[in-house]
């Protein structure tokens, strides 16, 4: 709980009452200085220069070119779009879409068809037209985006970004070897009327927002980069995974804010940091840490409305906050080591807990 002075009470502070008054005075000097040195390195870490970086981004509107598909003609004008994009297109049709979840080719078209010619379809390709008429700046957030990948991972390859609909399957971006997928459709804003129709949970919702497309884009490229099979992993695994995963991020996003990294208010976080003792002991009490039960180690590290425990004002995914503190904790302790080190360090979870000193008070 914390104390708070009554100003009445309080005694003039002079060199005679308190004799150590300069000496207190240049330890606080000395502790601020110190905390500003290592804010100003870390920040020095992350702000570099990448733009003689070259990734040669090209920008694809898959979303306008099926739409300009010729109905009459659909099996012909279909082919030759998957001829011209054939990577993307079968996973779009395949996993996005579900089209062509068969090879039955009459069902197929019969399903491209409705797709392009239903009126809650076509409401929704005409939404997405009005709100991202071009995709100019979107363009140059993920070509930053991608820019910052290369700088970390000279050898990484960045291919083309392929905006597309998926009809509000909740496909944000997806990967596709070295190719990226932005499904614009479900970044039409909190206010679009039709997510809560097709049951989109409100936390998810606020995250609907073209601002998260470059956050959404890093999330997969990471994913990508540096697979990890979850299945048989406890949540200390899964917390170390997340937090790396969300160093990664706020490396090739510098400008983005913890916020959004998280996709929390500044309310949730401010939550999160100043109940940050409280959580990480429910988690030892509850013997939750190295728990691999699934059902109760997913909540807390993927989006939810809160954190099953916790109070409600808590937001979900606090595991994957939490990991990431232990992340930075342990980056400190290991100086030599650069964000690339990090990400690729093999060490099992519970090393990188015990080095990184992590424990809040």
């Amino acid at each position: 709980m914390p104390h708070f002075c009554n100003p009445a009470k309080q005694e003039t502070m002079t060199e005679q009452n308190y004799p150590h008054k300069h000496l207190g005075i240049a330890i606080l000097c000395y502790l601020f200085l110190s905390m500003f040195a290592a804010c100003t390195s870390e920040k020095s870490k992350k702000d570099i220069d990448v733009s003689k970086v070259d990734v040669n981004m090209k920008s694809i509107r898959f979303d306008k070119e099926l739409y300009a598909c010729d109905t009459n003609h659909l099996d012909a004008s279909v082919n030759a779009l998957g001829n011209k994009y054939p990577d993307f297109s079968n996973v779009y049709y395949r996993e996005i879409t579900g089209f062509a979840h068969n090879d039955d080719n009459e069902a197929f078209l019969n399903s491209v068809r409705h797709f392009l010619t239903y009126k809650d379809y076509k409401g929704l390709y005409d939404t997405v037209q009005k709100k991202f008429p071009d995709v100019k700046q979107i363009d140059a957030d993920l070509s930053t985006l991608f820019k910052h990948v290369k700088y970390y991972f000279p050898k990484e390859k960045v291919g083309d970004v392929y905006y597309f609909i998926s009809g509000l399957n909740n496909w944000s971006a997806v990967t596709v070897d070295t190719a990226l997928g932005i499904g614009l459709d479900m970044y039409l804003g909190t206010g679009y009327p039709f997510y809560a129709s097709v049951q989109l949970p409100a936390y998810e919702i606020e995250h609907c927002k073209p601002e998260n497309i470059p956050v959404n884009a890093s999330k997969v490229i990471y994913e990508n980069m540096f697979p990890f099979e979850p299945d048989g992993k406890n949540l200390l695994d899964l917390m170390i995974m997340k937090g790396k995963q969300l160093l990664f991020m706020e490396y090739t996003l510098p400008k983005a804010s913890e916020e959004l990294l998280m996709g929390y208010s500044s309310k949730q976080l401010a939550w999160c940091k100043q109940n940050e003792a409280m959580v990480w002991n429910y988690f030892s009490i509850q013997k939750l840490l190295y728990s691999t039960n699934w059902q109760d180690v997913m909540r807390y590290v993927n989006d939810g409305p809160t954190s099953t425990g916790m109070p409600p004002e808590s937001p979900g995914n606090i595991g994957s906050w939490m990991g990431w503190q232990i992340i930075h904790l342990y980056m400190q302790k290991h100086p030599e080591k650069s964000m690339v080190d990090i990400l690729n360090d093999k060490s099992d979870a519970q090393t990188i807990l015990r080095d990184s000193g992590y424990r809040p008070k």
